[in-house]
């Protein structure tokens, strides 16, 4: 089947793969109107002499024509940065970074999505950094919000759903006593931990299915808490900085209850995932405690601010974050193979 000048599954610009030291890996859907803007950011990057940085596009079925996008970009791309193109069928944020890991020709992954906007020091700030610290599985920076629209009035209680974050301009290493890891939007992963770490079988996929966990991000979280788990290091490095594009639509009540009730729904796996792997069977044991926990929880913030709910976006989201919290034990989706490999032919497609 072809798609814009391209067959389903394929490759671009194949030459001079080997020897790279950081891969750009950006997952799509749907983004030919988001696309260029990234790649954009990714033609101004300064202070990478010395790298061989490529860029990675995972198209996640995308049914717009961002391939043709993508094509007249690497008609004009620098010949000395490979730029490939890979249709990632089975669909779902975490099919899209799993595919990403295995294709991805450096040690270093550096992932972004289409509505994340890079600084131009990003390439050479993530890629430095992982060689200061080659214990480091995984580290991310500061995300700051670029909106698109009217922010509602507790936008900063409530920013943390819309995966922005500033946490601070000096590096510090995450522990597991503190239980934070780093924001989505631009994190680094190094290939090794991530395939030493993160199990083939896990349950946050980002599906759209009404019995499934999706919400934006917390695949990104799962995979780095077991990484954390494991004992890799992970690290805030204020180097790395994102501008993360908001539309309007996402600034409205019902988004940021829908993104609050969501967040909460992925704490089940999100526990599994912080625990050594020894101790994952003895999750079933721990599930009474944390139904009692948070739904003592659930009910004292409903005692206390009630009446507010209609008026204040920020308690509205606490209470459906505390809910999705409670039910979470009964909604996670069991965990699924990421071993199940799509049909992949992989096709060069010269550039014409």
């Amino acid at each position: 089947m072809a798609i814009g000048n391209y067959s389903k599954y394929s490759v671009l610009s194949l030459s001079g793969i080997m020897g790279i030291d950081f891969t750009v890996a950006i997952r799509v859907y749907n983004s030919a109107q988001r696309l260029p803007g990234v790649l954009d950011r990714l033609l101004q990057q300064i202070d990478t002499e010395g790298i061989a940085w490529e860029v990675l596009i995972i198209d996640n079925n995308s049914q717009d024509n961002t391939p043709q996008i993508a094509a007249d970009y690497a008609k004009r791309w620098q010949p000395s940065i490979p730029f490939r193109y890979i249709i990632e069928p089975r669909q779902g944020r975490s099919f899209a970074r799993e595919r990403a890991i295995r294709e991805a020709a450096s040690d270093l992954v550096g992932f972004l999505d289409d509505d994340n906007l890079p600084s131009e020091t990003w390439v050479a700030a993530a890629f430095r950094f992982g060689q200061a610290h080659p214990h480091a599985g995984a580290y991310g920076g500061n995300v700051y919000p670029l909106l698109e629209g009217e922010p509602p009035a507790d936008f900063d209680q409530v920013k943390h759903l819309l995966a922005i974050s500033d946490r601070g301009p000096n590096p510090y290493l995450y522990t597991r006593a503190a239980g934070q890891v780093p924001i989505g939007p631009g994190c680094v992963f190094r290939k090794r931990a991530w395939q030493a770490a993160v199990p083939t079988h896990r349950r946050l996929q980002g599906v759209d299915d009404p019995r499934k966990v999706r919400v934006s991000g917390a695949e990104d979280v799962e995979a780095l808490y077991y990484i954390l788990s494991s004992g890799w290091e992970i690290w805030h490095n204020p180097e790395i900085e994102i501008w993360h594009q908001i539309p309007p639509r996402r600034l409205e009540r019902d988004y940021l209850l829908r993104m609050a009730r969501n967040s909460g729904l992925a704490a089940h796996a999100w526990r599994i995932a912080k625990l050594k792997p020894w101790q994952r069977p003895f999750m079933p044991l721990l599930v009474p405690f944390y139904l009692l926990l948070s739904g003592s929880r659930v009910g004292l913030l409903y005692l206390k601010h009630r009446q507010n709910f209609a008026t204040n976006l920020a308690v509205a989201c606490l209470f459906e974050s505390r809910m999705g919290n409670f039910l979470s034990p009964f909604l996670t989706p069991p965990p699924i193979s990421y071993e199940e490999t799509a049909p992949f032919e992989p096709i060069v497609a010269p550039v014409r």
